[in-house]
């Protein structure tokens, strides 16, 4: 019983780890598996939900034959696994890419759920939308969840007082922090009055509409 115990542990270490078989390409396939995981229960990405768990099986089916191939077991051929990863690579792209314009409509949106889920998951580059993330927590770092954008912001702001100053007194560093909560709220307070502009902007042509309606209605048309 202990040595079957064994076996299957050492069986499912093994499986855990990618196949070396066209590891350049695979590796990418299989280390987004876990992002695409927590990716797929985000509100904002239901409507991708079906090909996320398309890809998310493609991928656990291939690292099955990747494994196949490296112990060459199960008559697995090279030609037939890079097909699958390279058809493996076209989903993920499209996942991404979709990913990647759902993050900027919610940075448009002012939505802080997705933000901050999508640079916590990995599978936003933090790096690559910097200044966009730096502006967003200076908006709503008060108002919102952005622990995950939080430690760029501190080291962001960490740099600022050292390339402003390397000699400033520590009532000056507060007056610095007071500065940029000040702007903070100052930006909140006027994102939430653009949001009640559009949403009275909304509402209006909505009221509109159902009066046109009615009018047509009415007449007949």
């Amino acid at each position: 019983m202990k040595k079957y115990i064994l076996l299957l542990s050492l069986s499912l270490s093994l499986f855990a780890q990618n196949p070396k078989a066209f590891a350049a390409l695979g590796d990418v396939i299989y280390n987004d598996v876990d992002k695409f995981e927590a990716l797929k229960n985000m509100a904002s990405m239901q409507d991708t939900k079906m090909s996320i768990d398309s890809y998310i099986d493609s991928a656990k089916s291939a690292k099955k034959m990747g494994h196949a191939l490296d112990s060459k077991t199960g008559g697995i051929d090279s030609k037939s696994y890079l097909k699958v990863l390279r058809e493996l690579s076209i989903e993920r792209d499209a996942i991404i890419s979709s990913s990647r314009d759902r993050f900027k409509e919610a940075i448009a949106d002012e939505d802080g759920v997705t933000v901050n889920g999508m640079v916590a998951n990995g599978v936003i580059n933090a790096e690559s939308y910097e200044k966009e993330l730096l502006n967003y927590y200076e908006e709503f770092g008060e108002d919102q969840n952005l622990s995950s954008v939080e430690p760029m912001y501190m080291r962001y702001l960490n740099s600022l007082k050292k390339d402003t100053n390397r000699s400033l007194t520590q009532e000056q560093l507060d007056a610095l922090d007071n500065e940029a909560r000040i702007k903070r709220m100052r930006a909140k307070n006027k994102a939430k009055e653009d949001a009640l502009t559009r949403s009275v902007d909304e509402q209006q042509k909505k009221d509109k509409q159902e009066v046109l309606n009615e009018q047509k209605k009415a007449l007949g048309l």
